[in-house]
């Protein structure tokens, strides 16, 4: 018996850890984005550090859009998504995070030739959104009856025609807009609206029945722990830099 515990020893120090597939938004920095095939941001950052925690490693995925992340978890291809909002629409399909990885305040972006036009008006006229897009259950149901909604694929798709008056507005998180109109060279020609439109939070979501299930307690524990010991606060400014840096 000992001598075939010693034949497998070395079996099992290379055995790998077992893997958990992963994907998130890819165009919502510095939470999360698509950099060269990659998907990086604080969100993938704090996945992989509390999944290896577990004795898991993370096969991060980068889909064509934030829309189908959110299909391929529900069709089960994928275990994790790395930050989520929690809307009751969602919570049909997934299991959330006690503890919110981010607060994400969300505002209206409009171009320069619009910035007047204070109240926006959702009656008439045009809102830029992205496939998948979600900023809270209130604004979902607003923009289910409204007429003239555009959705693209990517972000910087509705930051150009949001700067060509092609749309009027566009909601995003304000640290995110800010980025990336820095990043697209956009800076004079689009601009945040004043007011706040909801303040919605960033969570782990994991599709009900994933194996990931039974350790969402013990990964909100050690979130917490991250943002009591300003961790998270801390790595931020890294993100925003390397994403305002990339070629």
């Amino acid at each position: 018996m000992l001598r075939l515990l010693l034949l497998l020893l070395p079996a099992l120090a290379w055995a790998k850890p077992p893997t958990i597939t992963a994907c998130g938004h890819p165009v919502y920095p510095p939470l999360s984005w698509e950099q060269n095939g990659e998907l990086t941001g604080i969100a993938p950052h704090l996945a992989r550090k509390l999944l290896a925690e577990q004795g898991y490693q993370v096969d991060m995925r980068v889909f064509g859009n934030w829309e189908r992340c959110q299909l391929a978890a529900r069709q089960g291809k994928v275990d994790l998504i790395v930050a989520a909002y929690k809307t009751r629409a969602r919570e049909k399909d997934f299991l959330f995070s006690a503890t919110p990885i981010v607060a994400d305040p969300v505002v209206l972006f409009t171009h320069f030739g619009n910035g007047s036009r204070v109240p926006w008006n959702l009656t008439t006229q045009t809102l830029g959104l992205l496939f998948g897009d979600s900023f809270g259950d209130e604004f979902d149901h607003l923009t289910a009856h409204h007429p003239h909604v555009e959705r693209v694929s990517t972000g910087e798709q509705n930051f150009h025609k949001l700067a060509l008056g092609r749309i009027d507005y566009m909601p995003i998180g304000l640290a995110t807009g800010k980025l990336q109109t820095q990043k697209l060279g956009l800076t004079g020609q689009v601009q945040p609206l004043p007011e706040l439109l909801t303040l919605e939070h960033y969570h782990l979501a994991v599709p009900r029945g994933s194996r990931l299930s039974p350790l969402l307690p013990a990964l909100s524990a050690r979130l917490r722990e991250l943002a009591e010991n300003r961790y998270i606060e801390q790595i931020t400014p890294h993100f925003e830099r390397h994403y305002l840096d990339a070629p």
